[in-house]
């Protein structure tokens, strides 16, 4: 059996990359790590340092794909991404979350809500090729620390 670390990263198909580098860089906060032959940009919440970036550098928790077609009317009905969920430190954060993407002419598909199944706080766009996008909070007051495993141990 594998054992993964955590997720890498997710990588989506994008029509128009500087369209998509405004909404995820300048609404959503991501940092650019590399952009390549104007197809390929790598995106990272800024965890990585300005100074590590370049060829086999380019750590990434999203990257961008410039296709030549959008999603089909069927998408969300099919086998495939359903939804990327990005985590935000608070409640209070998703809410003003919502608030600004909707100022910024960004439809909110639901919420500001609380999901049943874990009480986390959430809401749900879609970026400018129609990927849906959560943001989400976890409402427990010692997530993550009280839930991650020790390393080293199973259980």
């Amino acid at each position: 059996m594998l054992r993964p670390l955590g997720l890498a990263h997710v990588n989506l198909n994008v029509t128009d990359l500087e369209r998509s580098l405004a909404f995820y860089t300048g609404l959503l906060g991501f940092r650019v790590a590399l952009r390549y032959d104007e197809a390929i940009a790598w995106l990272n919440v800024g965890q990585y340092r300005d100074d590590v970036q370049g060829m086999g550098r380019a750590f990434h928790d999203l990257a961008l794909y410039r296709v030549p077609r959008g999603l089909p009317d069927d998408a969300r009905t099919r086998a495939g991404l359903n939804h990327v969920a990005v985590r935000l430190g608070s409640p209070a954060e998703v809410d003003a979350a919502a608030d600004f993407l909707r100022a910024h002419g960004v439809p909110i598909l639901k919420g500001p809500l609380t999901h049943k199944e874990d009480n986390d706080r959430y809401c749900y766009v879609r970026d400018p090729d129609g990927n849906v996008i959560e943001l989400v909070a976890s409402v427990l007051p010692d997530w993550p620390r009280g839930f991650l495993r020790a390393p080293g141990r199973e259980g």
